[in-house]
């Protein structure tokens, strides 16, 4: 039986897995990838027994006589490459947070919370820029003075910041004490367990474990594109003196739905209340071209 399972999830998007060094390993994190290993079963829920498990504290044990978390991975490989065929390549953010707070790698008591940090791997400037994005997407604003810098009254300001530090569970922290950077360059580097990587040209990399190795590219054809987990109907969008449509209804884990979001039509022009991902085949779904979008109001 193989030691490493190599398994192509969606286009440009794979699972490598090694489970006798509990290695498990999203390479390629387009828009939407925790939704395509939801889809492909790599995401699933597990209940746990807490009571038998050595981490989780006492009173988790007895208020809690199982615990449901997710399944998945506990390590990110990213694109060297930022966008391929016009799409971004390296969006960490939701398989991140899917590790730190559904698989509960990160949350207080969670028997999943042993100390062990996710690994994002790849090129020094890639996991860089990932840490920074995550940071951001994660927290948002960071600070009471960014909140006040942003026109925020004083007393709205102390409160936004006390909820965020409540749901950080009491700090803001750095990318670099929530994941673990394994920087790839031209020698192999171990990730976990005797697992090595090496890079053996752009966008593609060697995974070895013993005396079993297994190659991935997650290099684009010109002809193809990052998949969507779900399919959208054609449907025409009123651009009247104003009007409003609801291009989402979902969330970054909901595998047949978009994420949340509106298109708003004033005076002839177009404007986005957030934008989740796979935004461009949002628009042209309702016959809204990219270049037409005036601005962006951006949820935070």
């Amino acid at each position: 039986m193989s030691r490493i399972t190599n398994t192509k999830i969606a286009t440009g998007v794979f699972w490598v897995e090694v489970p006798e060094a509990e290695l498990y390993v999203l390479c390629g994190c387009p828009a939407d990838s925790v939704k395509h290993l939801m889809k492909a079963g790599k995401i699933r829920n597990l209940d746990r027994d807490v009571g038998s498990l050595e981490h989780g504290s006492e009173s988790f044990q007895h208020s809690h006589g199982t615990v449901t978390n997710e399944t998945g991975p506990n390590a990110i490989l990213l694109s060297d490459l930022n966008i391929q065929n016009g799409d971004f390549a390296n969006l960490a953010e939701f398989p991140v947070l899917q590790m730190l707070y559904r698989q509960g790698m990160l949350l207080p008591n969670h028997p999943n919370n042993t100390g062990a940090k996710p690994f994002i791997i790849g090129h020094k400037n890639m996991v860089n820029a990932q840490m920074e994005y995550i940071h951001r997407g994660n927290y948002g604003l960071t600070s009471l003075e960014e909140i006040l810098g942003a026109g925020i009254p004083q007393k709205q300001a102390e409160e936004m910041m006390r909820i965020k530090l409540h749901f950080a569970f009491g700090a803001v922290r750095p990318s670099s004490e929530l994941l673990e950077a394994r920087i790839i360059d031209h020698e192999p580097v171990e990730i976990l367990n005797g697992v090595h990587i090496t890079r053996k040209s752009v966008n593609c990399y060697e995974f070895t474990y013993k005396d079993e190795s297994s190659e991935i590219n997650l290099n684009l054809s010109h002809d193809e594109r990052y998949e969507t987990p779900y399919e959208l109907k054609n449907h025409h969008f009123k651009r009247d003196y104003f009007s409003i449509a609801h291009t989402g209804e979902g969330d970054g884990w909901d595998i047949n739905r978009p994420c949340m979001a509106s298109v708003i039509s004033y005076q002839g022009k177009i404007f986005l209340i957030d934008a989740g991902p796979n935004i461009a085949l949002t628009l042209n779904a309702i016959g809204v071209d990219v270049n037409e979008v005036e601005g962006i109001f951006q949820i935070k």
